[in-house]
């Protein structure tokens, strides 16, 4: 049979003959001797269903040739020590161990040999896998320890497996760019220490950034328990969050979530009153809920008599000094002249309780009306009302001290009505009137600007108004939410175009109807579900992420030696002809 050339030489020669019998036969030949003499092609498929059992096998021989593996190192430096001294006669032969198990494996046909030649994409792919199977392999123990659900065995072991495969890919790269299988394997296992330690850093801004933001997940946890909603693109602006926020339209989502919130706002108010579900919220009410607390936990006191101030009492009116004075009271001349008189007028050694009470009494309401009218007279509200704290808690304290039921019982009481009238005060100028509600921004500015002390629930109203003002706005004062008119002039015209392709005239105008729709049952999804719990969890960052935490809690030298596994088992590229 004439060789692939000997049927091109004769083809060359009769290309005057072309269309005979004769030239087309030979040149049919031809092409068949071409085909045979070309090289075959490994199978992708063998190459994938092997690989990971050549990975499992590698790093089980790597184990059971160790010994052999040492005498052949021990070996190669006698060899080399003989060799430069000039008698490498005396150099022994190094035996290259055997691989057992990848034999075994190979005789029940779970690893084939490619059967043809490999190109550099099916020796990457092949090294890939072998990769991602090693770093399962020596990453199983530390997934197993840093992870307790399956949604997170899944992320941790797909960060593993990346790792073996950036490895593998990264070392057979270098590989096929140098010809060097050596320097392969050393890029190989360098992957893995430098993505470990990338984890490390990473694990370590997560938790710094946790630290960092403790106090406003906290605030946005606790509200959300009550039912209150946040827009999480606000907090957290992933790409996810702010896309959703966008398709629901920011404006109509804010003001959707302030209706609803406004609605938890009062709940939790009434709740913090302590007065039924139903019970209006208005300024008459507060004031009545004040006359029966003074009822029942201040008229009673007025029977104590004379109360003798302490220490405490005193320190207290020198903190309301100390905090215009600066440390050291480097500054006296900064206190304004009315709050020095303030202070002194009531240092005193005793004063009576009934006399007491009814001064707690006239600096409440003083304090109310000077904080409301801002100026130079906020400075004499907030020491107005730092006074009458210190008195009541002169008070208290003094009916620790009386013995018995009954002081127990008068101390009980003073403590519930106190915290009670506390709370309708400050209830009572956040209330909206004519509106029969409460503006939860009008507290969060109690708290933030005028040292407005609050606990429980008030206190947690006020702090995520505080944080979340977009969602905290009065209903009344925002509009109908999304109040812009239905038809989309763009999204019309356009689905009315597609109908008339499809039907006519009379598909024009569903067509047209169809795109009028469309954007706005989309922005009502994704509203929808933004209000889900799933979107609201959304708000808070996640820190504990389980692939990079089991990348951060692995074993760098494990690693690298699965990793260094598949680059040398691998072929290196064919030599270029």
């Amino acid at each position: 049979m004439a060789t692939a050339d000997e049927y091109a030489a004769w083809i060359v020669k009769n290309q005057d003959k072309r269309g005979t019998p004769d030239f087309e036969t030979v040149a049919k030949a031809y092409e068949e001797a071409r085909a045979a003499a070309a090289p075959q092609r490994a199978s992708t498929m063998d190459i994938v269903t092997s690989a990971p059992y050549k990975a499992v096998a590698g790093a089980a021989d790597i184990l059971l040739t160790a010994p052999q593996n040492i005498a052949n190192l021990a070996k190669m430096a006698y060899g080399t020590a003989a060799t430069a001294m000039g008698r490498p006669e005396l150099a022994p032969e190094v035996t290259p161990p055997r691989q057992p198990v990848a034999e075994a494996l190979q005789r029940v046909g779970l690893i084939r040999e490619p059967q043809g030649q490999m190109t550099m994409g099916q020796r990457m792919l092949d090294v890939g896998i072998q990769g991602a199977t090693g770093a399962l392999l020596g990453g199983a123990p530390t997934v197993g320890r840093v992870v307790s659900t399956v949604p997170e065995l899944a992320k941790a072991a797909g960060a593993t497996a990346t790792i073996g495969t950036a490895a593998g890919l990264a070392g057979q790269a270098t590989t096929e760019a140098t010809g060097s299988p050596l320097m392969g394997a050393a890029v190989s296992m360098a992957v893995p220490g430098l993505t470990i330690n990338a984890a490390q850093a990473r694990q370590s801004a997560q938790r710094a950034e946790q630290q960092r933001n403790a106090v406003r997940d906290l605030t946005i946890r606790q509200a959300q328990e009550e039912g209150y909603l946040v827009t999480p693109g606000s907090v957290t602006p992933k790409a996810g969050n702010v896309m959703v926020e966008r398709l629901g339209g920011k404006t109509r989502t804010q003001q959707e979530f302030a209706v609803r919130n406004q609605e938890i706002t009062d709940k939790v108010t009434r709740r913090a009153l302590g007065i039924a579900p139903t019970a209006p919220l208005e300024r008459g009410l507060m004031r009545q809920i004040r006359a029966d607390e003074f009822q029942k936990g201040y008229e009673p006191i007025n029977r104590i008599g004379i109360v003798r101030t302490d220490a405490d009492f005193g320190q207290s009116l020198d903190d309301v000094l100390a905090a215009y004075t600066g440390p050291g009271q480097s500054f006296p001349g900064a206190i304004p002249q009315p709050v020095v008189n303030l202070v002194q007028g009531f240092r005193v050694g005793q004063f009576d309780s009934k006399d007491a009470l009814q001064a707690t009494r006239t600096l409440r309401a003083q304090a109310d009306a000077n904080i409301r009218s801002g100026g130079d007279n906020a400075a004499v509200g907030l020491a107005q009302r730092a006074i009458s704290n210190a008195i009541e808690d002169q008070l208290e304290r003094t009916l620790q001290q009386i013995s018995g039921k009954n002081g127990k019982a008068l101390l009980d009481q003073f403590r519930a009505s106190r915290q009670r009238m506390a709370v309708s005060h400050a209830v009572e100028n956040a209330i909206v009137e004519g509106g029969g509600s409460v503006n939860a921004r009008q507290l969060a500015n109690d708290l933030q600007t005028r040292g407005r002390y609050f606990s429980g629930d008030l206190d947690l109203i006020a702090r995520f108004a505080n944080i979340s003002r977009p969602v905290m706005v009065q209903p009344g004062t925002q509009g109908t939410p999304g109040a812009q008119t239905l038809l989309q002039t763009g999204a019309a015209g356009l689905g009315g175009l597609a109908g008339y392709g499809v039907g006519g005239g009379a598909g024009a105008g569903l067509g047209a109807a169809a795109g009028a729709l469309f954007p706005q049952a989309l922005s009502a999804a994704a509203r929808a579900y933004l209000r889900t719990p799933f979107a609201q969890s959304r708000a808070v960052p996640t820190y504990e992420r389980p692939g990079v935490n089991a990348l951060a809690a692995s074993n760098e030298e494990l690693l690298r030696a699965m990793m260094a596994v598949p680059t040398f088992t691998n072929q290196p590229a064919p030599p270029q002809e």
